[in-house]
Formats: C-alpha cells, sequence, structure tokens
C-alpha cells in the first residue's frame, strides 16, 4: 500500500492551486486532482476571460470617443471584428493556463493526477481518479461551482449560453437576451452593447444588481439606458422556444401582461450551483445540501480531517474567497494554527464601466446590526477624475456613532481599486480620522477615499 498523503486537494481551481502551494511550501506530500484542466472556472471560462472581452470593449469605446478629449475622430467602422477579438480572448487564456501546466506541478513536487471521471470518495481516507486510488490524511474539496442551467424540453431544444460555453462564440450576435441581470449579466451585455449586439436584460428583481447598493445599481442603470441597453426588471421568462428562422422567442410576463421577445442568443445566468456531483460524498460520511459541502467557520466537515473550500461550500463565490479559505485550511492541518473564516472585510467589484467597488458591511447590514450609523457620500469628482474627464460617480462610506468604518461602496473610474484601500480600515476598524490624517498621493483617484472621510468630519465640527 502506498504512503498516504497528507493532504489531497479536490479540484485544481484558485482555491485548490493556493492549497496545493502553500502545503508544497510548508513540506507536505501533496496530491492534487483534476476532473478537467487546471486554473478551473476563473482561468478557463469566468475572471480571465470575461476580464480580457472587456478590455477590448473599452479599448474600441476609447476609439470612438477620443474627441472629447480633443483628438480628432478616428473612423471606427472598420475597427472591430468579433471573431478576431475572440481569438484575442482566447490566447489570454492560453497564456495564463501555460503557468498552469501540469508538468510545472509534478516539478514542484505536487503529484498532479487529471482525469475526466474526477475524483469520487471510496471511503473517509480513500479516493479513486481514473485507474489512480489515492489515500490522504487530509482532505481538501475544492471544486467550485457550475452555472444554473435551464431544463430544455422537446424536439427542438433552445441551446442556451452561459459563461462556460460563450467564450466558443465566434459570430457576434445581432441581439442578446440575458436571462438574470446580475454580475455576469451586466459586465459582458455591457461589452456586447458597445460592440454593437442589441442587448435586452430581464431580471425578476425589483432592480439589476440585486444584491447592490440601490443608489450604486440606479447610477449604472443610468449608463445602460443611455446605451440602448433594453432592462426588463420585475419580468418572468415563461417559455424559452427556437423558432425556425433560427431565433429564439422567449414569453415574458412583466406587470400582469405578456409580452415576445425574438433574439438571436439567449444567456442564461441565474445562479451558480456547487459541483458535488459524482464525489460520492455520503461514502465518506460528509454531510451536504443543495447549497454545497456543510462546512463549520473553520472549512471543516462533518469528518473532520476533509475541508472544503470555495464556491463547493460558500455563499461567498469569489476567488479570493475560495484562496483566503485554501490557506487558513492548510495552516489548520499543518501548523494547528487555529483561526476562523472572518468574512467582515470581504472586497468585491463590478468590472463594468463605471466599476463598482465594496467592502464590509452596506448601508442596509449596517442599520441592522449597530444603532446609530452614518453614511457619508462624496462624488467622484476629485482632481484626477477631472483631468482624465471621468468625473461621475461617487463613494459611500458607512461608520458607527463613533466614526469606526464598518463598510464602503463606490461607483465610478476605477472603483474596484480605491474602494479596496477601505478594506485594510474595515479590517483594522480604523475611524474616519485615521484616514483624512493619511497622506495621499496627488493626483489620483484614491484621493477620493481620503476627501470622503476628511469632508465627512468637517461637517461634525
Amino acid at each position: 500500500m502506498s504512503t498516504p498523503y497528507d493532504i489531497v486537494i479536490i479540484g485544481a481551481g484558485g482555491g485548490g492551486i493556493t492549497a496545493a502551494f502553500e502545503a508544497q511550501r510548508r513540506g507536505a506530500k501533496v496530491a492534487l486532482l483534476e476532473k478537467y484542466k487546471i486554473g478551473g472556472e476563473c482561468t478557463h471560462s469566468g475572471c480571465v476571460p470575461s476580464k480580457a472581452f472587456i478590455d477590448v470593449a473599452k479599448h474600441l469605446h476609447i476609439l470612438e470617443t477620443v474627441s472629447d478629449h480633443g483628438l480628432h475622430p478616428v473612423d471606427t467602422s472598420n475597427a472591430f471584428d468579433f471573431k478576431r477579438a475572440m481569438e484575442h480572448v482566447k490566447s489570454i487564456i492560453d497564456g495564463v493556463y501555460a503557468h498552469e501546466q501540469p508538468k510545472r506541478f509534478n516539478d514542484l513536487g505536487i503529484d498532479t493526477f487529471i482525469h475526466e471521471s474526477g475524483a469520487s470518495f471510496k471511503d473517509a481516507n480513500t479516493v479513486e481518479i481514473g485507474d489512480h486510488t489515492i489515500i490522504g490524511k487530509h482532505f481538501i474539496i475544492a471544486t467550485g461551482s457550475g452555472p444554473r442551467l435551464l431544463p430544455t424540453e422537446g424536439d427542438n431544444p433552445v441551446e442556451f449560453l452561459n459563461n462556460e460555453n460563450f467564450w466558443a462564440l465566434r459570430e457576434q450576435p445581432e441581439s442578446i437576451a440575458f436571462l438574470g441581470a446580475g454580475v455576469i449579466s451586466a459586465e459582458l451585455g455591457q461589452s456586447l452593447a458597445r460592440f454593437g449586439t442589441k442587448v435586452t436584460m430581464i431580471d425578476r428583481n425589483d432592480r439589476i444588481l440585486a444584491a447592490v447598493d440601490p443608489e450604486i445599481a440606479d447610477h449604472l442603470v443610468q449608463h445602460f439606458d443611455e446605451m440602448g441597453i433594453n432592462i426588463m426588471t420585475k419580468a418572468d421568462a415563461k417559455v424559452c422556444s427556437a423558432s425556425r428562422d433560427g431565433k429564439i422567442c422567449i414569453d415574458i410576463e412583466q406587470d400582469g401582461k405578456m409580452q415576445k421577445l425574438s433574439v438571436d442568443q439567449l444567456f442564461v445566468a441565474i445562479g451558480r450551483v456547487p459541483n458535488i456531483n459524482g464525489l460520492h460524498l455520503e461514502a465518506a460520511g460528509i454531510e451536504f445540501s443543495r447549497h454545497g459541502v456543510t462546512v463549520d467557520d473553520r472549512q471543516q466537515t462533518s469528518v473532520p480531517h476533509i475541508y472544503a473550500v470555495g464556491d463547493v461550500a460558500s455563499r461567498a463565490k469569489f476567488s479570493h474567497v475560495a484562496n483566503y479559505q485554501a490557506e487558513l485550511v492548510v495552516r489548520h492541518i499543518l501548523n494547528n494554527e487555529d483561526r476562523a473564516t472572518d468574512l467582515t472585510a470581504l472586497p468585491w467589484a463590478i468590472f463594468t464601466d463605471p466599476e463598482i467597488g465594496h467592502v464590509g458591511l452596506s448601508e442596509a447590514q449596517a442599520n441592522e446590526q449597530y444603532d446609530g450609523v452614518q453614511t457619508f457620500k462624496v462624488d467622484a469628482a476629485t482632481d484626477r477624475f477631472i483631468t482624465d474627464s471621468k468625473t461621475g460617480g461617487f463613494i459611500k462610506v458607512i461608520m458607527d456613532k463613533e466614526n469606526t468604518i464598518l463598510g464602503a461602496t463606490g461607483i465610478g473610474a476605477h472603483a474596484g481599486e480605491w474602494v479596496q484601500l477601505m478594506t485594510l480600515a474595515v479590517k483594522h476598524k480604523l475611524r474616519a480620522e485615521d484616514i483624512a490624517d493619511t497622506i495621499f498621493a496627488y493626483p489620483t483617484y484614491a484621493e477620493v477615499v481620503k476627501k470622503s472621510c476628511s469632508r465627512f468630519l468637517r461637517t461634525k465640527m
């Protein structure tokens, strides 16, 4: 019988890779198991391709708006080729994946097993993948999540797009509808609209980006309206069918009335589901639900030597959360560091134009947890915004009655960068006075963070 691995990691996405490197650096004998390609959803169908796609759209928008910056107009009629843009995105994916090849991990001493069967538990100390049987002292499940799919019926079912198959497109759709108006719909929808596709967003909620501060969402909707994006809220897609001309027909109920929408493509973005099928968790005695693997605040499952991190075990489905949890788990296993997962200072960003950034508690959450909550808003119009002709947007800082910063949210040029300066403030319980007394370089976008605190304090004098 082979010597058991110290840590067996199931899933080679962001969390799995982080766990493998962290464990290897600490001298553990590590096995890394993957069903498809190392890199997971983030590399192949999520963060990397979407940000590359957004970047192409931004460059095209810059060319189309150069006259707003004192330059002669540029003829962009032949500047864009959808197929070429998608091939560029693929090259970005390939470039990232080049550094995530199995050979690199094996050369570092991380035994890597990849097989389309995926890993499945035989018991609490044994998994199988392909023809390999692997024994471990500890396990980390990091299999991530996948897009929630719509059921299809009939002899001619509708073929839906999602974040996994979208990147295979090489022909630009003239029209597209996004079912579910969350983050990915906002990011990809805006980019497609800039490419000239007619975009419709359909959502059951009162507004798009339901998890975002309402004032932030309203600001972005104004931009989308100006771009001609059709937003349908309080709307429910009842039936989707394929027509003879190749279009997709959608019957939509909105405000008690039925209407039809015909589009070339339908992108389904109605949520994520944990990747637990085929793991045979019950064979190891691991508790789970439709939300994923059940864990405590140390990411331990019902079987103490088995852990789960990232999307498969967390409702906060971000790559940086998976990475953070993976590091905590490895340190817990190898160094007996007893630290609970703490997401009170969790930052996230939405890469629309303008960007959205957030950290900590929202205004609504703060009011539920604290008395005397103070919220202060400053427009994103400091000198750097003005020089770059990117005024518009704002930052909202949420504080308790002692001026301790509980959270911050903002929208504007590069908001995903400057709002995150507040992560340190939330994590270390800094007060508005601490930010106001700190020197910020001039002229930078980040100055708006300092302004938000210094102007707030002036109102208190």
